[in-house]
């Protein structure tokens, strides 16, 4: 029985921290964009007004908005990440209801009251 108490226990904590997860996916999204829109304004009005052929216009403005590259490119690596963690958060509680219903099924076999 205090098997079942501590499954149930961490499925609530990890059911809290997926609802954080998400709250935060939300607060790092917005930035993201932000951050890949500054990007693309950036290359295309560093291209448009660039002298030269096709290929030195895109070297070119690949060189001025290096650093908005990056930027966009950490703020999507944020969003990636934590995307990640909240599908092994799905996962742990799968496993979490897993244990439980096997836990129960235990106690009904073994004659336990639920």
């Amino acid at each position: 029985m205090s098997d079942l108490l501590t499954v149930v226990k961490q499925l609530g904590q990890l059911s809290r921290d997926l609802d954080e997860s998400v709250k935060k996916l939300a607060e790092l999204e917005e930035p993201a964009v932000d951050a890949e829109a500054d990007y693309k304004v950036a290359f295309a009005k560093v291209y448009g007004s660039a002298p030269g052929s096709v290929e030195d216009r895109k070297q070119l403005s690949t060189i001025e908005t290096s650093d908005l590259f990056r930027v966009h490119g950490k703020a999507s690596a944020a969003v990636r990440l934590q995307r990640d963690h909240i599908r092994a958060l799905h996962a742990r509680i799968d496993v979490g209801r897993t244990i439980q219903s096997t836990a129960r099924a235990e106690m009904q076999l073994a004659g336990g009251q639920l």
